[in-house]
């Protein structure tokens, strides 16, 4: 009786340690040894472990499966256009755009920070270099062209219908003019002058006017002359009729006596005077966006957020291609650290690995059992 207890323990003891540490060296085997170990130039069986032996193919099947089944186009496209999480990344970017503009920093300080160092120079440059490149580009494209082609039609219309209006202004002024002190100067030498080409004709007109008799004779003349309707016709007719040829004149008939470089030196100190780069520079980037940042959060960001989703939704497919996932996956795992890696999956699997070797120890001992009951009867 003792006999045979002590042979069931016995084979029972000796199977659970066989079928525990079969198991606990099984799972071992997964990962050890890291390399393959060499008698001479016969190799060891099962060295390297299986994950160091296979851990090329794993890489390329775990890539294959990221690719294929986790990382796909229909899941990012399901991320993208769902509801919440465009929600939280509204508030992240607005709270990240919010929290930069308080920084209080300029937009000098962004350009440098982005190493372009000396902008106001440089935005000054640019800009000279595109005014005077536009010039000679607009001045070779109109230089063929007439006025009416070149000024828009509405323009000329509108000069055209205010022609009597700048003919009523002009005798108004000629009027003004010429019946004040300075006029009548003017005139007194104007007569004076064309008299004194006639010879001893002037010298009588002296002698029998007088100069400023004279003016003041001419004066009053010349203001109803000024005011007469047909003066105002006349004019009228001019200015139409200079206008029309005007109109027909060349680009190139002006643009012959123009000094190009005093020209765009104009233009260029003109846009310098308008657009004040350096002020503009030492601004904070929170005061220049002021007046729009409601504007940028309620609308600018939403919409910006939303055609990105829609131009990733629809490129998804050919981002992660050219991204290849797969490929860095793959790198990734066959260049990690295999004691790093057997470390990872301990951690995470210890309890089930542990009960994986109880569970050989007890299926070794269950067997031990069944083997000296089995010795015990056919003895």
């Amino acid at each position: 009786m003792n006999n045979w207890f002590i042979l069931v323990l016995f084979m029972m003891v000796i199977g659970a340690v066989i079928g525990g540490f079969t198991n606990f060296l099984a799972i071992r085997m997964l990962f050890r040894p890291f390399y393959p170990i060499y008698i001479g130039k016969w190799r060891l069986p099962f060295t390297p472990g299986l994950i160091p032996k296979r851990q090329g193919e794993l890489a390329a099947q775990i890539g294959r499966l990221v690719v294929s089944h986790l990382v796909t186009p229909d899941s990012i496209n399901k991320k993208l256009t769902d509801e919440t999480f465009k929600q939280e990344m509204e508030i992240w970017i607005n709270d990240k755009i919010s929290h930069w503009l308080d920084k209080g920093m300029t937009l000098e300080e962004l350009l440098e920070h982005m190493q372009i160092f000396a902008p106001g120079e440089k935005i000054s440059v640019y800009m000279n270099t595109q005014i005077e490149k536009k010039f000679y580009s607009l001045k070779q494209q109109y230089k063929d062209k007439s006025l009416m082609e070149i000024v828009p039609e509405q323009w000329l219309e509108v000069f055209q219908q205010n022609i009597p209006l700048i003919a009523d202004r002009i005798i108004q002024k000629g009027s003004e003019y010429f019946t004040s002190e300075e006029g009548k100067e003017k005139i007194t030498v104007m007569i004076e002058n064309f008299f004194k080409t006639r010879g001893k004709i002037w010298n009588l007109i002296q002698m029998f006017i007088g100069e400023e008799q004279l003016a003041e004779k001419v004066q009053p003349e010349l203001n109803k002359f000024l005011h007469h309707p047909n003066t105002k016709q006349v004019l009228v007719s001019i200015m139409e009729e200079e206008t029309a040829k005007f109109k027909r004149k060349k680009a190139h008939e002006f643009l012959q006596h123009l000094n190009d470089q005093k020209a765009i030196s104009f233009l260029q100190e003109t846009a310098a005077k308008m657009v004040k780069v350096d002020d503009i520079l030492q601004k904070p980037i929170s005061e220049l966006v002021l007046p729009y940042r409601a504007k940028i959060k309620e609308s600018v960001l939403p919409n910006l957020l939303s055609i990105a989703g829609e131009y990733l939704t629809k490129q998804s497919g050919e981002v992660l291609e050219r991204f290849q996932i797969e490929d860095i996956i793959r790198n990734e795992i066959e260049s990690f650290s295999l004691k790093r890696l057997e470390e990872l999956v301990i951690l995470i699997a210890k309890k089930e690995l542990v009960m994986i070797t109880y569970l050989g120890a007890i299926l070794g001992g269950v067997i031990g059992i069944i083997q000296g009951i089995i010795v015990t009867v056919a003895s």
